[in-house]
């Protein structure tokens, strides 16, 4: 083998390791997979509904675990892959919302979307029934 052909080969295998370790964690974030580590979730609420900010909470979606938000802030912990979803806060247990759902990051920005809309009416109505009572 000439030397040309090994340093190839040395360059060949080096860029292969590099593409792997930049896509291994990529694929364990699609596969759900990883060390399992816990991350401490600080979830900032964009409220754009007729609702104080206490009317919600943010939901671990594999614990099942809601923590309500407080001043348009809440702290929740998951494991890393884990997803949080805006819903209303537990007070409201005839009512659902589910907002869309995001991967846990130390950091989240979560928007609470009340617009207009025919399951929107739904939501404000029952929730208008529950103060009624």
């Amino acid at each position: 083998m000439t030397r040309r052909a090994i340093v190839l080969m040395i360059l060949a295998a080096v860029v292969a390791l590099g593409l792997v370790r930049l896509l291994l964690p990529i694929v364990q974030d699609a596969l759900h997979t990883g060390d399992g580590a816990v991350i401490r979730a600080e979830v900032r609420l964009i409220n754009q509904c007729p609702l104080a900010d206490s009317s919600f909470a943010v939901r671990n979606t594999d614990t099942g675990r809601s923590i309500p938000f407080s001043n348009g802030r809440a702290q929740i912990e998951g494991a890393q892959g884990t997803y949080l979803q805006i819903v209303l806060a537990n007070r409201f247990d005839s009512v659902t919302f589910s907002g869309e759902k995001q991967r846990i990051k130390p950091q989240m920005t979560l928007t609470a979307d009340c617009a207009s809309g025919e399951r929107m009416r739904g939501v404000m109505d029952g929730i208008g029934d529950k103060f009624s009572n």
